[in-house]
């Protein structure tokens, strides 16, 4: 997969109006996001050894903040 999108980027580099094959890219990309965030939540030395085999960028996914940590930096404007 991450052979094709390497493809893809290279002729979207020399065809820059392929949006049909910009679409395709996305979609690969995305498709490879979500199985290595599969990955990382079953095994996480596995994903880093494939992260690092494969020489990219992947941001692991984080938690989901609760609303009270979201906002904490925010002063209350609520009037009592």
């Amino acid at each position: 997969m991450t052979e094709r999108i390497l493809y893809l980027t290279s002729h979207l580099q020399q065809n820059p109006k392929d949006f049909s094959t910009r679409r395709g890219l996305v979609a690969l990309v995305n498709k490879r996001r979500r199985l290595l965030n599969y990955l990382f939540t079953e095994d996480v030395d596995r994903y880093q050894s494939l992260v690092k085999s494969l020489g990219i960028r992947h941001k692991a996914p984080g938690r989901v903040q609760s609303r009270a940590e979201k906002y904490a930096k925010f002063n209350s404007k609520k009037k009592s």
